[in-house]
């Protein structure tokens, strides 16, 4: 079973629990760049991808595309722009005859985040933007892996998912990348079901 991963600093933090969780006769694939926003990905989907085909395609760009840096008033891809990208990220991908599955980005702190870093990012666009990828991917027929949803929910005696980011409001300790990876992995292992 051949595994690829595309996504930002979150799927790459993830990733060696992705590959801890998988059973044996999977094989995962990943680029070594940060994919970062959907404009990226779009961009370098090609080169990121190498030839051959995929059973299963685990994808997921947004925290990118809701960034405001520094001086800027909106984010770095309008909503309009995110989703014609992902219109364009998902119907390259779906020739390929792989099952997609479409992440939400993951739960964000903004006031931490704020006031740690020059650029922002804000709740209520991580939410809008979730929304719309995840309307897209209905739409184009893609398996819908609400991870945002997923983390949220706390299992029963487990460290609330806010607990494990870190300072800067985005990225999370090794716990939280474990979780993210055993849920990416649960993921996967359910569309080569």
């Amino acid at each position: 079973m051949r595994v690829a991963l595309i996504g930002d600093s979150i799927r790459m933090n993830a990733q060696p629990f992705v590959r801890e969780r998988l059973p044996s006769g999977f094989s995962l694939y990943a680029p070594d760049a940060n994919c970062e926003s959907s404009r990226t990905v779009r961009a370098h989907l090609d080169a990121w991808l190498p030839p051959g085909t995929f059973d299963v395609l685990h994808i997921n760009c947004g925290l990118h595309d809701i960034r405001h840096d520094p001086g800027r008033s909106h984010p770095v891809c309008s909503a309009h722009e995110y989703a014609d990208n992902l219109r364009a990220i998902f119907d390259a991908l779906t020739r390929g005859g792989a099952t997609i599955v479409w992440a939400t980005s993951t739960p964000i702190d903004e006031v931490r985040h704020n006031a740690a870093k020059a650029s922002r990012r804000y709740r209520a666009d991580l939410l809008e933007y979730n929304r719309i990828s995840i309307e897209i991917a209905n739409a184009c027929g893609i398996r819908v892996h609400d991870l945002h949803a997923k983390l949220l929910r706390t299992p029963s005696g487990e460290t609330p998912i806010d607990d494990l980011l870190l300072p800067d409001g985005v990225h999370f300790t090794p716990a939280g990348n474990a979780r993210i990876g055993a849920c990416i992995a649960d993921a996967i292992i359910s569309a080569a079901s």
